[in-house]
Parts: structure tokens; C-alpha cells; sequence
């Protein structure tokens, strides 16, 4: 599978990506927030979580793609973009798998923080294969982060201490990170040649929905797709997530063409700087003691991180 031009792939040089990568990661990141607040508001009312993924997922990306059909801009080797989407598809539906299903178990707020920890994995495994050189400021700033991301999971841990099912999910959770990380890498490596990020936004979510499929019949039964239909509010929140994860995800693929994997990783921190309060705030959710000193680390992490480059993307000014 080629890896398309520079002037086509993922950008490697954040640095000059100008204003639009903050802007984008800053729109991302409060939607990415948005979803897991309107999945946990799905999973109060009792849907079926892998049967709502599926739907979001698929009907997303069918928008996606009747777009980029108007627009003129679904072209180009169908063979390689399939091959390409099944792969980001299966990244994606297993994060989001996770992330739906623990979500009911460990509250929304937890699950926004945990979208803060791919920033580190994703530098350090595009610092194994090349794809990163090391930084001081990153580094630092990545170090940070995880501080506050320990820092967070080990007091949610304390926090369910003696219950067995409720630490499993703990731990689905926090290992989201893990697929999160592998797919920024994923994605930007094998980019096919030419692709227009809308396209592969459209058929990554297609094929995410198409392999959530058979997990949802297989756990929740094929009949329980009707449950998101009879419930008002699930009609509701299906289509709202529909919309916003369209969009999310119409940003992601431009911010990771136009700033690299590892500066798209930081969307996590953005989605707990917003989601985790908005928990706490709108959902009645409480979160682990020690909240606010990790909080205040990660967002300090990634601020550190984008200090490395913020001063090469700011245009001079001549007299």
C-alpha cells in the first residue's frame, strides 16, 4: 500500500501547520468530549452500546461519504482506500467498543481522561519507528501528562477497591489508549497516495460499523437494534451522535493530514479538559480525589508540547 506525496501524506512537521492545527485540535477534541457524554446519557436510558456504536458509526460515515460524493472528492483506488479503511476501521471500532461499554461502569468523566493518555504512547512508538525525533519540550511535556494520567488512574483505582467486575472495566479503560496510540500510527503510515481526508474519514467509519456488527448480534442479539428505535430519547441521542461524530471526525482526518499522529494525539487532553467537568457538572458523576492536581497535569503537559512548535507557526510581521 503507497504512502502518498508529502504535499498528500500526514504531515510529520507540525511546526508548519500554521494556526489551523490549534483550532482544529481545540474543535476535535470538544467533540470527542461530546461523544462519550452522549454515549454514557445512551447507556443510562438502557441501549444496547455495541448496536448504538454500530449505528453511530455507519450513519456517520454514510454522511461522510454522500459529502464527499457531492463534493466531488470520492475518487481514487478503491482498492488500496478499502484496504486502508478496514484497517482504521477495526482500530477504531475497538476503541470505541471499549470506551462505550466501560463507559456505563467507570462514568463518563473517567473515560475522558483516560483519551488524554495516547499522546504519550503515540510519540513514544513514532519515536521507535522514526516518525518522531526526540524534543525536550515534548518530552517533558509527555511526561507530564502521564504524571496526571497515573496519578488519576491509580486513585480510580483506590476508589473501587474490593469490587472485581467494576476494576475489569478500570481496565478495559484504561488500556483504550493502547489501540488509540496504534491507530494514529496506522493511519498516518499506510495514508494512501492522494486520498482526500473526508473520504477516508467516511469509509474508516463505514468499515468500523460494518465489523461492530456481528460483535453486536453476537452479544446483544439481532433484535435489539430495535430498542434504539422505540425509545424517544435513544432516537434522540442516536442521531445526535450521528451528527457529531461526523464532524468530529471530518476535523480529525484534516488535523492529522495537516499536523502528524502525535500532535492529533493531544485531542485527548482537550476532550478531558471539557468532558470530565462537564461529568461532574451535568451527568452528577464524582470523580477520583486527586482529580483536579491530574487535571491541572495534563493540560500542563499538553500546553508543554505545544510550546515546542508554537513559536515556528506564528507568521512574522514586517514593518
Amino acid at each position: 500500500m503507497a504512502v502518498s506525496q508529502p504535499s498528500q501524506a500526514p504531515s510529520r512537521a507540525p511546526s508548519q501547520a500554521g494556526l489551523a492545527a490549534p483550532v482544529l485540535l481545540l474543535v476535535t477534541g470538544a467533540l470527542l468530549a461530546v461523544t462519550i457524554i452522549v454515549s454514557r446519557l445512551a447507556a443510562a436510558e438502557g441501549a444496547p452500546m455495541i448496536w448504538f456504536l454500530t449505528l453511530v458509526m455507519g450513519g456517520a460515515g454514510l454522511l461522510l461519504l454522500a459529502a464527499a460524493a457531492a463534493g466531488g472528492k470520492a475518487k481514487g483506488a478503491w482498492r488500496p482506500l478499502l484496504l486502508y479503511s478496514l484497517g482504521a476501521g477495526a482500530f477504531q471500532a475497538l476503541a470505541t467498543a471499549m470506551a462505550y461499554l466501560s463507559v456505563a461502569h467507570v462514568g463518563a468523566g473517567y473515560i475522558s481522561l483516560v483519551f488524554a493518555f495516547p499522546l504519550l504512547l503515540t510519540y513514544l512508538l513514532a519515536l521507535v519507528v522514526g516518525m518522531e525525533r526526540i524534543a525536550g519540550l515534548r518530552a517533558l511535556g509527555v511526561g507530564v501528562a502521564l504524571a496526571g494520567g497515573l496519578l488519576l488512574a491509580a486513585a480510580k483505582f483506590d476508589g473501587l477497591s474490593g469490587s472485581g467486575d467494576a476494576l475489569a472495566w478500570v481496565l478495559t479503560a484504561t488500556a483504550i489508549p493502547v489501540v488509540i496510540a496504534g491507530g494514529n500510527l496506522y493511519r498516518t503510515r499506510f495514508w494512501p497516495e492522494g486520498a482526500q481526508p473526508l473520504l477516508l474519514a467516511a469509509l474508516m467509519l463505514l468499515m468500523a460499523g460494518v465489523l461492530a456488527a456481528p460483535f453486536a448480534i453476537l452479544s446483544e442479539g439481532a433484535g435489539a437494534v430495535l430498542k434504539l428505535w422505540e425509545n424517544t430519547t435513544l432516537v434522540g441521542l442516536t442521531g445526535t451522535n450521528i451528527a457529531v461524530f461526523a464532524l468530529q471526525f471530518v476535523a480529525y482526518f484534516r488535523l492529522q493530514q495537516t499536523a502528524g499522529p502525535v500532535y492529533l494525539s493531544q485531542i485527548g487532553s482537550v476532550g478531558a479538559a471539557v468532558g470530565a467537568p462537564v461529568a461532574v457538572l451535568f451527568l452528577g458523576e464524582t470523580l477520583p480525589q486527586g482529580f483536579a492536581l491530574a487535571l491541572l497535569l495534563i493540560v500542563a503537559g499538553a500546553v508543554l508540547f505545544q510550546f515546542q512548535a508554537w513559536p515556528k507557526r506564528l507568521p512574522r510581521v514586517r514593518a
